[in-house]
């Protein structure tokens, strides 16, 4: 009798170790001390891209480099832009822009342009270059407008996901109805909102 006792006895003291062993490793996985435990999962910030819609502001000067004076030796020029961009799994952006700007003795100064560049995460350089309109008063046959062309660089960087800053020169070239070279150069700063890609 005694021996079933001491067995019954062994028997509820193992099932009690069983029991008790499962809430010990909940207890060590609450308190952080299981260290086999996978972890969850990581959240990755998106990559940078240049890709989609995109508009903005510019802001900068003008200076004259021709035979008739357009603008003055410098003059305040400013307007805005818009644009899509086509980026690839590799760093090439390609995208078309359209722009309007004005500044004085200039009725209107507006281009579309394709851009070339290269992405270095955050930040993107490129080439840019297309056809320029201009309007303007030449003061003896009243409002005239031309078409040009117009080529540049710039460089933008990425302050967050959607909002970017820049830099860019553009070099502006027209004909006149008399034949001479009305040409100008133009520095500008940019601020543009990516609305993203689609």
């Amino acid at each position: 009798m005694k021996s079933f006792k001491f067995l019954g006895l062994g028997l509820v003291s193992a099932l009690a170790l069983s029991a008790a062993a499962p809430m010990a490793n909940a207890a060590d996985i609450y308190q952080g001390g299981q260290k086999d435990i996978p972890p969850g999962p990581v959240n990755y910030a998106p990559p940078i891209t240049w890709a989609g819609f995109y508009i903005g502001a510019n802001l900068g000067a003008a200076w004259d480099d021709s035979d008739i004076e357009i603008v003055d030796d410098a003059t305040l020029i400013g307007g805005g832009h818009l644009g899509y961009n086509w980026q690839g799994a590799r760093n090439l952006v390609v995208g078309v822009e359209g722009d309007v700007d004005f500044l004085d003795d200039v009725d209107y100064l507006a281009s579309i342009r394709g851009r070339l560049g290269w992405a270095f995460g955050p930040t993107l350089a490129y080439a840019t270059g297309g056809a320029a309109f201009i309007g303007f008063d030449d003061g003896v046959f009243g409002n005239d407008s031309d078409t040009g062309w117009v080529a540049g660089l710039g460089v933008e960087h990425k302050l967050r996901d959607r909002v970017s800053v820049g830099v860019e020169g553009l070099y502006y070239a027209f004909e006149d109805d008399f034949n001479n070279d009305a040409n100008f150069w133009a520095a500008r700063a940019r601020l543009t909102y990516h609305l993203g890609g689609y």
